[in-house]
């Protein structure tokens, strides 16, 4: 397996701090600058609250009614057949209630984990333990993706966010179930494709990144669609 190269990612990160301070200019606007600093009246929601509130709602499933629950075991696992994982709606009245998306997902546990809810024994479910599910093994893609079984090359956004939001769940349950195999292979994954992309360190050469995604399995770019180079700020995440 490919070990990260990590003076080329301080390498990259530097440029980024350096294009970043070079460019960045605060320009003074009278009519902003007569606005308060701090608005009168003003009051700030409770996000804790809702946070407690959304989970108890999401991941109940004893919730009857119209569209309810919006939460439902998943016990026909591809890339951890050993275990089940479970699904959550990415909107309420979905017409597809058994697909469900890792950028809503993991989120989810992220969030309900910040606020103290220890996601790994709820209810008698380890749900950290179920979103494993969604590193794609049995495809060979290896990586975060947002359905368990689903294919690079098409979106930067649905192929590196997923793997953002595992690094963040990584570090609030370390070590669970297959964490730290996914952990490096994630990087090392993302590391070979910004070799193909022409990044290196000796000569140094800044990997070409103006593409739509990018195809993990092929190693090669989508270079239809809208580019979406900003994706390089996700993967220097990753790679950090």
């Amino acid at each position: 397996m490919k070990k990260i190269n990590f003076l080329f990612l301080k390498k990259i990160f530097l440029i980024f701090a350096l294009i970043t301070v070079s460019h960045a200019q605060q320009i003074n606007i009278n009519r902003i600058e007569s606005m308060p600093d701090f608005p009168s009246p003003y009051e700030m929601r409770d996000w804790e609250n809702v946070a407690f509130g959304y989970d108890s709602l999401v991941y109940n499933l004893s919730l009857t009614g119209q569209y309810l629950p919006l939460i439902s075991l998943n016990t026909n696992t591809i890339n951890y057949p050993e275990h089940s994982s479970f699904r959550l709606h990415t909107v309420v009245g979905t017409n597809f209630p058994n697909s469900a998306e890792a950028i809503n997902v993991l989120p989810s546990v992220i969030g309900a984990s910040l606020i103290g809810i220890d996601k790994s024994n709820q209810n008698g479910y380890n749900f950290v333990l179920m979103c494993e599910e969604w590193f794609n093994k049995n495809n060979g893609e290896l990586v975060y993706l947002n359905h368990p079984s689903a294919s690079s090359g098409d979106d930067w956004w649905y192929e590196t966010m997923p793997n953002v939001f595992f690094y963040q769940l990584y570090d609030l349950y370390p070590h669970t179930g297959d964490f730290d195999y996914q952990f490096t292979t994630v990087a090392d994954r993302w590391l070979e494709a910004v070799d193909s992309m022409g990044g290196n360190t000796v000569p140094w050469q800044v990997p070409y990144m103006n593409y739509r995604a990018w195809n993990l399995i092929t190693m090669q770019p989508l270079t239809t669609g809208v580019p979406e180079p900003e994706a390089a700020g996700a993967i220097g995440w990753i790679l950090y």
